[in-house]
């Protein structure tokens, strides 16, 4: 099973994501050059843990990305899914919306 999962180009990959998580506890640097679809960063003004000036580092970081966009949300929090729930949603909606045709 574990020779047929990680057979040709499609199988290193998989191994190759694999190494990654497991050396980096899963984060995203490792993987950066790897994602290739649009990203929607969304980020609160009042998030305590991570700067609005983070997010515009962080968002420049997707190189592949054919469309790595950071919106900010006046007054969200770290958790903006709870404390700005609409704006959060709409974004979404608008998002998918647009790459979903």
């Amino acid at each position: 099973t574990i020779k047929s999962n990680y057979k040709g180009d499609d199988g290193r990959r998989r191994a190759r994501m694999a190494a990654i998580n497991l050396r980096e506890r899963d984060g995203l640097h490792g993987r950066l050059f790897d994602i290739r679809c649009p990203v929607l960063w969304l980020h609160g003004t009042s998030d305590a843990v991570y700067s609005v000036a983070n997010a515009e580092q962080e968002i420049k970081l997707f190189v592949n990305s054919p469309d790595a966009r950071l919106v900010t949300v006046k007054d969200g929090q770290h958790f903006l899914s709870y404390s700005h729930s609409n704006e959060v949603d709409q974004h979404l909606i608008d998002f998918v919306g647009k790459y979903s045709k």
